[in-house]
């Protein structure tokens, strides 16, 4: 089976390019449109914006207080890949309930993620969280710490 809209859930801290190269090795031999989502926790930043926001349409829309920063760390993130990024999405939330709308909104059949083997991945794991409500099939890449 061969995907054609794949999005990578990023959170540029170690281990992140491994699994967009996950997603990209997938990618390349058909030619598979990849999107990068990187989804802030409102908990932790105390809600400074609400939704999704497209990366790429923030120079249209009045600006957002995190899309300079979560810009830049895409930009070092892409650097080195050599494979065409489709869109760059930010959504405020929670990695488990707050995808459905952009996975309808954009056709996406897969979603990557990164998994880490550590006390705190153990104690909430957002990406194993996405197993009981993913609508699209779900490729978990393992992490090591």
């Amino acid at each position: 089976m061969s995907y054609k809209n794949i999005l990578v859930a990023v959170d540029f801290d170690k281990g992140t390019l491994d699994v967009l190269n996950r997603a990209i090795s997938l990618a390349k031999p058909v030619n598979t449109k990849v999107s990068l989502v990187h989804v802030i926790d409102r908990l932790k930043n105390n809600a400074l914006y609400n939704g999704l926001i497209d990366i790429e349409l923030a120079g249209v829309e009045p600006a957002h207080p995190m899309s300079d920063e979560v810009n830049k760390q895409f930009d070092e993130l892409v650097a080195g890949i050599d494979y065409p990024i489709e869109s760059r999405y930010v959504i405020n939330g929670n990695l488990t309930y707050d995808l459905k709308d952009l996975i309808k909104e954009v056709d996406v059949d897969l979603i990557v993620c990164g998994h880490h083997h550590n006390f705190w991945s153990r104690m909430r794991p957002s990406a194993g969280g996405l197993i009981n409500v993913s609508p699209v099939d779900l490729l978990i890449v393992s992490l090591e710490d």
